[in-house]
């Protein structure tokens, strides 16, 4: 009996030994892997740079664009810019494949999208001449995330805990460097792009205005009352199409021709996109069938003419509409028109921009781009951003510093430890 008690004893103890010398490496696994990560969040903080921002200048000039000039009322393209497919390890409702996304939405009737996953460029049909690479960036707490269309290749480059004006500007510019565009989606949840973050940032091209989750108009008309040649895009964001409820909350119709000479491209639309001929539509939320949302699809109707004539902004569309309202700097309600087709409203000397919203009898609601006032040859975008080199030297100094001392006192404590342990062993 004893003997058995000495071996089982001898076996405990080498269980223990082997669990502690599991734990131990273990611990040295996860400590080495936070290190690491824990590292990358910090280069990020560090490699951000403090920019000096000039007021922002309203639209001015006594010309005003109109992107819907060159309009042609039948080369509407149906568009969505924002989907997600299955990839990486993500939730359980990522779980429908690019080629499942392509059908669902061919069947109601979009001409091209957008696989854009997060921080992945989906590849599936490369080789169709309407493919678009695009992918969400971002994996910050407060899902401050931007959409990269044309886009070259991910960055990953990101500041997960907090971000500043600096932030988000440095962020831009990184996405500008490997993509053709670029848009700020759903600028407003978790307030991740406050209106005041709007009237400073640039050099981003679209504001996802409509999004399966909200209306984000305020933070539009944000920018676009401090003189920001941004235009709408509005996309689904839809994570699956089982889920009847997310798609085809919203779309973006893209004025487009093919020239009848020349396959319709992903490049096209994309060009089109920037010159501001699209608009969006919002679908009601109370589709609940398929059958209804491809009825709500053929219910879509289309401008048949948009133009800035005698300083005026005329408004023609396809069939009577419930209202049309004139909307300009701040997000001021300017005019409304009720139950007509055609509508204009007379341009102010003080207004530098004004844009359309229109509602359906079938309870559709269509967001236009501004026509914008501006000098000289063409419009011109802004950019108010400039590096303050002696600032943003003494806060990456301050980091090192920091950190630097973190780490020496974190080590100095190691070796203390490991003293005591080795005294108390004698």
């Amino acid at each position: 009996m004893e003997k058995n008690g000495v071996k089982t004893e001898r076996k405990a103890g080498a269980i223990s030994v082997a669990a502690r010398f599991v734990c131990y490496y273990l611990l040295i696994v996860v400590a080495g892997v936070l290190g690491y990560v824990g590292s990358w969040f910090a280069w990020c903080y560090i490699t951000c740079p403090i920019y000096t921002f000039e007021e922002p200048k309203p639209f001015y000039g006594d010309k005003f664009y109109n992107p819907y000039q060159s309009l042609e009322p039948d080369r509407w393209r149906k568009c969505s810019f924002h989907l997600h497919s299955h990839s990486w390890l993500e939730p359980t409702h990522n779980v429908n494949t690019p080629e499942e996304f392509y059908a669902a939405y061919r069947k109601l009737k979009f001409d091209a999208i957008a696989i854009s996953n997060h921080m992945a460029i989906d590849e599936t049909y490369s080789e169709s001449p309407l493919y678009i690479p695009a992918y969400e960036h971002g994996y910050s707490i407060k899902k401050i995330h931007q959409l990269a269309l044309g886009a070259q290749k991910v960055v990953w480059y990101d500041c997960v805990i907090l971000q500043n004006l600096n932030h988000k500007q440095y962020i831009i510019d990184l996405l500008k460097e490997h993509s053709r565009y670029v848009a700020l989606n759903h600028p407003g949840i978790r307030k991740g792009y406050l209106p005041d973050d709007m009237k400073y940032l640039s050099g981003y091209d679209f504001v996802e205005v409509l999004n399966r989750h909200h209306i984000y108009e305020e933070e539009w008309d944000a920018a676009l009352s401090h003189g920001h040649k941004v235009w709408l895009i509005a996309s689904d964001d839809a994570h699956s199409v089982d889920n009847i409820g997310e798609v085809q909350r919203s779309a973006t119709f893209v004025n487009v021709s093919d020239d009848n000479t020349s396959v319709l491209t992903g490049d096209a639309i994309l060009e089109r996109l920037a010159q501001g001929a699209a608009f969006g539509v919002r679908f009601p939320s109370s589709l609940a069938t398929w059958e209804d949302k491809i009825l709500a699809a053929e219910n879509v109707s289309f401008p048949v003419a948009i133009r800035v004539q005698e300083d005026s902004l005329h408004v023609v569309w396809q069939e009577r509409m419930t209202q049309i309202d004139f909307i300009g700097d701040t997000g001021n309600l300017l005019k409304t028109s009720i139950d007509t087709d055609t509508a204009f409203y007379s341009l102010r000397p003080e207004d530098t921009y004004v844009r359309v919203r229109i509602t359906s009898p079938e309870g559709l609601v269509y967001y236009l781009n501004p026509v914008i006032r501006y000098e000289g040859e063409q419009p011109i975008r802004q950019s108010l951003h400039s590096i303050d080199a002696s600032k943003t030297l003494l806060k990456r100094t301050v980091i090192v510093v920091i950190v630097s001392g973190i780490l020496m006192g974190g080590y100095i404590l190691y070796v203390r430890t490991k003293r005591k342990r080795g005294s108390s062993k004698i």
